[in-house]
């Protein structure tokens, strides 16, 4: 395998672990609307990479630990490790369980 076989197969990874994840927009996290629309998941918070610096303006994103920050492919995750990542899944979640 060379390495551009590799950033491929880890893209066609990331691009289906995404697929499983739900788009919401960032109001339903308890997120200012400007940072658009993030998937979630149980384990984190993902933004497409060009999305990013919106995420990390608007929504206090900058402050979270690198360690907790993960960028592949076309998307930049944030881990659950992370306080701020738990208060947004809190948030929403608080949402859809008043449903």
């Amino acid at each position: 395998m060379n390495l551009f076989e590799l950033i491929d197969e880890v893209t066609e990874l990331t691009d289906g672990f995404i697929g499983t994840m739900e788009m919401v927009p960032a109001s339903k996290l308890g997120l200012d609307h400007r940072c658009g629309k993030l998937f979630v998941s149980p384990e984190c918070i993902a933004v497409y990479k060009e999305n990013d610096r919106g995420l990390r303006y608007y929504g206090g994103f900058e402050y979270i630990n690198s360690m907790h920050c993960h960028e592949m492919g076309d998307y930049v995750f944030y881990s659950n490790e992370a306080t701020r990542v738990v208060d947004c899944l809190e948030h929403y979640l608080s949402i859809v369980e008043a449903r």
